[in-house]
């Protein structure tokens, strides 16, 4: 067979496949199975009756749900684990896969997760949740100072000079339970650090969030007990398992045994002269202190909840999803620690967009540029909880989901239905809801297409934005007299979330958020003036990296955003450049790199104060003093970047509580662009894509899918773009198809 017969065949029979593939994908957006569906949240409470049980059940069917997240809660008979218990279970489960529906595996009993219903305070007490506490004795020297050590495991008993602040480790001075020292000269701190049995906010106790030999015996109390009973309907009826408000909300000061070898495992040396910098000022070395401190607790979380619940979960053929508190706020030490390390090994990272319309929206990005980095396809969302019934409706219904969706999520668990639709948390999402006006079968339709088109694929983003946790780290301490809400306790200067909500709902931009020392990893890579994220699936190309305001940062992430610049990279720095760095003893190397990145930044010659710093390879590093709108739009404008989209005029959207954003995939060939209206005003404006293409309307209201029209190619910035005129009406939303 000649080269040129052999070459048309493979060409013919690829055109084949990728016909038959278009194919499928057509026919699985107009018609979602139960898989891509709402799994709304169950909430089970009271007298549980069969035949209500059912009935409900069936409700969940005729508004179109994919399936239930069947969600125990305090005060249900029968008893939460018991043999009745599994008994309805088995019940619930039976009627579902008779209907071709599914389940969600929700891990415990109301929340948090970890309590078994209180079987862990009852069988495992020492294995609960610990804290950690400071004893602190004022010591004037020279003098002998003795004491008994207080009762807990004794994690650092530490001497600190009030003016030098010299530390001292007093270990060797500590005898059968007493402390003898001698105090030399000055005012001096005494200091004890006790990890002790900690209380709980809520019924009962946790399990030890941080230890892996705890989570083994909380696991044998709920997720065995149900891998015994039902693993015939593991990776087909049920394929994810769900956990709740792991971490740290009230509870900032969780601590475990184990920390300090933890510690020195990663930092090769001891902790026990670090512990002060947890609640004050230790000196020039209270930043890199509190950063080592609390990355190893963030490490602790990660290695054990998630851990042992996705090890679980892999076993038995399923993905784990579920959130820590506050994976939206923008602090995280108090919450979840590190959201990037949280998601370590959960399969489907899962925001969290409850509380309030509109709530934690800047923050939604974290999780799936975790999502992103982890090349997980599946990016959950757990919406509509806490949301008052006199502003919740269809509208809102919907404008939560497209921004969800908009932001990463493809899997929508909505919170949610209620036994008896006796609401503890509104709003309530069944069809007993008068004000959903009949909406939850066209509801459920457009989330299955939605999270079908949504799911897999890469995403195209051309901007990374650096999480700034090590300054974050460096900043927070325990027991703050300002910090009066948790997860928003931070710097003045702190303005990442800031700039993701401006990128996305004003310049309309999508971004990548970056953690710094995942920067670090052979998954990433520079060359041609881009950082490319090297995964199998969603692997992303960034031509441009941005650096929010940060006082601590890393020496070497700093050097790693150097190597970006010195390739042909473009850097953007808004507000407050890194002086101080997360490793001690590295100022200097930190201010140098800083010098050589953006040069002499006194010298602007550009408007909003902007400073630029050139090389010869056309790396561009671009200096913001103060964060605004305008500066940033003009700032992103020096890059001389090609945009991926371009909006044309767009309507005053300030006074709306919605938004207008975008989120653009790559699947099989071919470009999917999501654009979701959640604004209460019509959105008529050209829009231009990147690239010369033949595009299609895909509507996911309705699944059908028509040809645009009046497509002009135009080349901006030297760069071929496809050209249309996207019509949106209030809360509205298209995919746009590009082939």
């Amino acid at each position: 067979m000649n080269i040129s017969k052999t070459l048309f065949l493979v060409s013919s029979f690829s055109m084949f496949v990728s016909c038959v593939g278009n194919a499928d994908m057509e026919e699985g957006f107009k018609s979602p199975s139960a898989d891509y569906r709402p799994m709304p949240f169950w909430h089970v409470k009271g007298d549980v009756e069969k035949p209500e049980i059912m009935k409900q059940i069936a409700e969940a069917d005729s508004a179109g749900f994919g399936g239930v997240t069947f969600l125990p809660i305090y005060g249900m008979t029968p008893e939460f684990l018991g043999d009745e218990y599994f008994s309805l279970y088995g019940d619930v489960l039976s009627d579902l896969e008779k209907r071709g529906m599914k389940a969600v595996l929700y891990d415990d009993i109301s929340f948090p997760s970890g309590t078994a219903g209180g079987e862990m305070e009852r069988k495992f007490p020492d294995y609960t949740r610990k804290r950690l506490d400071r004893t602190v004795y004022e010591v004037n020297g020279p003098r002998t100072f003795t004491s008994d050590v207080p009762s807990g495991v004794l994690m650092s008993a530490v001497a600190m000079n009030e003016t030098s602040k010299e530390r001292i480790d007093l270990s060797d001075y500590i005898s059968d339970g007493k402390l003898k020292w001698q105090a030399p000269q000055g005012k001096w701190k005494v200091m004890f650090f006790n990890a002790v049995k900690d209380g709980t906010h809520k019924k009962y106790l946790v399990v030890d969030l941080l230890d892996s030999l705890s989570m083994s015996k909380f696991m044998t109390l709920t997720y065995d007990k149900y891998e015994e009973r039902f693993k015939k309907y593991f990776g087909n009826l049920i394929n994810y398992s769900f956990f709740d408000d792991v971490g740290f909300f009230r509870a900032e000061r969780t601590w475990t045994p184990a920390f300090n070898e933890k510690f020195e495992q990663l930092y090769g040396y001891s902790p026990v002269l670090l512990y002060p910098a947890l609640w004050e000022n230790i000196g020039p070395e209270t930043e890199s202190a509190r950063v080592a401190l609390f990355n190893t607790r963030a490490e602790l979380l990660a290695e054990g909840f998630p851990k042992t619940v996705a090890r679980w979960a892999d076993k038995n053929g399923l993905k784990s999803t579920g959130h820590p508190p506050g994976n939206y706020n923008p602090m995280p030490v108090d919450m979840n620690a590190d959201i990037f390390k949280f998601y370590r090994y959960t399969q489907m990272p899962l925001m969290d967009a409850i509380i309030g319309y509109g709530y934690g929206r800047d923050g939604h990005k974290l999780v799936s540029s975790a999502a992103d980095y982890y090349d997980r396809p599946m990016v959950g969302a757990e919406i509509y909880g806490a949301i008052k019934d006199k502003i919740f409706d269809a509208d809102m219904m919907f404008q939560i989901a497209m921004e969800t969706m908009a932001r990463g999520a493809n899997f929508i668990v909505p919170h949610g239905m209620w036994y008896k639709d006796k609401v503890g948390i509104p709003p309530l999402i069944s069809i007993h809801n008068q004000k959903l006006e009949g909406k939850l079968p066209e509801y459920s339709e457009y989330i299955g297409r939605m999270s079908y088109i949504l799911r897999g694929g890469r995403r195209i983003a051309d901007i990374a934005l650096l999480y700034p946790i090590a300054d974050l780290q460096g900043f927070f301490r325990f027991q703050a007299e300002e910090n009066v809400r948790p997860g928003h306790w931070v710097s003045d200067y702190t303005n990442y979330t800031r700039i993701s909500e401006m990128l996305t709902e004003d310049i309309h931009c999508d971004f990548t958020f970056v953690h710094p020392e995942l920067l670090l990893t052979d998954k990433y890579s520079i060359s041609d003036g881009k950082l490319k994220l090297m995964n199998t699936e969603n692997y992303q190309d960034y031509e441009i990296l941005i650096m929010p305001s940060q006082k601590v940062m890393s020496v070497e992430t700093l050097s790693r955003v150097k190597d970006f610049y010195d390739a042909g990279g473009k850097i953007i720095a808004v507000g407050k450049l890194p002086s101080v760095s997360s490793e001690n003893g590295r100022n200097s190397e930190l201010l140098k790199l800083v010098s050589e990145v953006f040069g002499d930044m006194s010298r602007s010659s550009y408007k909003y104060g902007i400073s630029v710093n050139d090389n010869f390879n056309n790396g561009k590093a671009v200096f913001l003093p103060e964060l605004t709108f305008d500066g940033l739009n003009y700032a992103l404008e020096l890059t001389n970047t090609a945009k991926d989209v371009i909006l044309g005029t767009l309507p005053d959207l300030n006074s709306s509580e919605g938004c207008l954003s975008y989120i653009h995939k790559n699947k099989e060939g071919r470009d999917f662009y999501f654009f979701a209206n959640s604004t209460d005003k019509p959105i008529d404006t050209e829009v231009s894509l990147r690239g010369q293409m033949t595009l299609e309307l895909w509507n996911p209201y309705t699944g059908e899918i028509t040809p645009v029209s009046d497509v002009l190619y135009k080349e901006k910035n030297g760069q071929l773009y496809s050209c249309f005129n996207l019509k949106l009406d209030s809360i509205d939303s298209v995919v746009i198809v590009g082939k």
